[in-house]
């Protein structure tokens, strides 16, 4: 399971008002369309009242303009191997955000086949007449 962000704060690159909804999903881990289909239910059962609170949200809630990475990207940048490291999130039930679990397992096999053709490559060099012959150039 996610684990939940310290601060609530509006997720504006995910707004479609004013990111209220998409901030209350982030924070608690779920999928944006369940926290928005909620408020909606509300807003239709509850009238005013829901109103006003997303009304307060909106105004007390700082925006938040980080990049979201479990949305927008599985990689965090390059390590000092030069290989991505991937870092994701599966869905455990169909309303927490976070990746299927087949498509995570299609990223982390693309993962190790990236991997795989780098330590191939790697191999080859290593095993190359050039590597000795400038291995050789070098101890003098």
């Amino acid at each position: 399971m996610n684990k939940p962000n310290t601060r609530l704060t509006r997720d504006i690159k995910h707004a479609r008002i004013a990111g209220v909804c998409a901030g209350i999903a982030r924070h608690f881990s779920l999928e944006t369309w369940v926290v928005r289909i909620i408020t909606f239910g509300a807003l239709f059962f509850s009238g005013s009242l829901i109103l006003f609170a997303y009304i307060a949200a909106w105004l007390i809630l700082e925006p938040d303009n980080k990049p979201d990475d479990r949305r927008d990207s599985n990689s965090y940048g390059q390590n000092n191997f030069g290989y991505d490291d991937y870092h994701f999130d599966i869905k455990e039930n169909t309303w927490r955000s976070g990746e299927p679990p087949k498509q995570a397992l299609v990223t982390i096999a693309n993962g190790y086949q990236k991997l795989e053709q780098r330590i191939q490559q790697m191999e080859k060099h290593v095993t190359s007449q050039r590597f000795q012959v400038e291995r050789e150039i070098n101890k003098l």
